[in-house]
């Protein structure tokens, strides 16, 4: 009996394996088969970024130094003006009497548009700044022919209703300044005060966007606006820009902790530029546009780096015309790029995006 039940057991234990062995190498085949299906994502080179027009007349209108970001997985840009029939010459332009905006739109996709909001409290302005900190839109200072030269701060948590967080930062009013998020702070770098004949080489820091402190009252780079700014590699970095004398900049800056700056490139292979874009994509530093008219010279090109030090360039300019004061993002993987004034002095609504 004992024998029996011993050898009853043990057929069952048999079978029991190797039903669990059928299982688990079944389903091993189907993971392999899964995977197998999954296509691998192509290699990256840099040098081969090439462009592809999502549309050549956005619903939005034509405008340059507007703000723009991704929030939300969506492309919110708002602001900025028109100089469209206000150009008297190059160089010279009506802004007093150009329209300006206090708009929002909102993109899924970088080709449809839809309008969010017409009238935004915070008035008609150019040349603020945007950045996504805390789960808010953030918006800073900039100028307008009705409102002047603001230090305001607004914030919004959809991009349709906004909040003043203060009517009045610690920083002196400014445009064409630049602000980031680095180590879960706020930082606004640089600017111009044009009635003051004043540019800045100040860096203040905020936890709150409310309160603000001095970071820096007079950093080591010249004190300019039309710069751009982009966190890479734990560090702030600094490109380009120009001061009230004419003088276009071509250095490159980084600084650790916001307050000590060091001159990583005084002589970078790109001409020198202003208004033009930086951003991080793909662990690389990448430095997008200029204008190229027939003044500032040189190529509208495209360059990157993966230590901010070396600089390398895309084998070929982008196709979109030469410009300033544009926007510039990464979404979906893609480098975006939007309006601006282009080579010919002209405003645009165009949207681009890397492939």
């Amino acid at each position: 009996m004992n024998k029996r039940w011993l050898a009853g057991i043990l057929i069952f234990f048999i079978f029991f394996g190797v039903f669990v062995f059928l299982i688990v190498h079944l389903n091993k085949e189907k993971v392999q088969e899964t995977e197998s299906k999954i296509p691998e994502k192509p290699e990256f080179h840099p040098e081969n970024l090439d462009w592809e027009e999502a549309t050549s007349n956005a619903p939005w209108s034509e405008r340059d130094s507007f703000g723009v970001l991704v929030f939300k997985d969506k492309i919110f840009l708002m602001g900025g003006l028109n100089g469209n029939g206000y150009l008297v010459k190059p160089g010279l332009v009506k802004y007093e009497d150009a329209p300006h905006f206090n708009d929002v739109w909102v993109s899924e996709d970088g080709k449809n548009w839809q309008i969010l909001n017409e009238n935004c409290p915070w008035g008609k302005r150019r040349s603020m700044a945007l950045v996504d900190f805390q789960g808010k839109i953030w918006l800073f200072g900039g100028w307008g022919p009705k409102i002047g030269l603001k230090n305001d701060v607004w914030y919004s948590e959809d991009g349709k209703e906004w909040v003043l967080a203060t009517s009045s930062a610690s920083w002196e009013p400014r445009e064409g300044h630049q602000v980031v998020v680095f180590k879960n702070k706020l930082w606004l770098v640089g600017g111009v005060d044009y009635f003051k004949r004043k540019t800045f080489n100040d860096v203040w820091f905020s936890e709150d966007g409310i309160n603000w402190f001095l970071a820096a009252s007079s950093s080591p780079w010249e004190s300019r606006w039309d710069h751009a700014l982009a966190v890479f590699k734990d560090k702030i970095w600094l490109t380009g820009g120009m001061n009230l004398k004419g003088k276009i900049f071509k250095d490159v800056w980084a600084s650790e902790d916001g307050i000590n700056w060091v001159l990583v490139n005084e002589n970078p292979p790109w001409k020198e530029r202003q208004g033009h874009s930086l951003i991080f994509y793909r662990d690389r530093l990448w430095l997008l546009g200029r204008l190229n008219d027939e003044e500032s010279g040189g190529e509208n090109d495209v360059w990157y780096s993966e230590n901010g030090t070396d600089w390398q360039k895309t084998k070929k300019d982008p196709p979109w015309l030469g410009r300033e004061d544009f926007g510039a993002i990464v979404f979906k993987d893609k480098i975006w790029i939007m309006g601006g004034m282009d080579r010919n002095w002209h405003w645009q609504n165009d949207v681009w995006y890397s492939k």
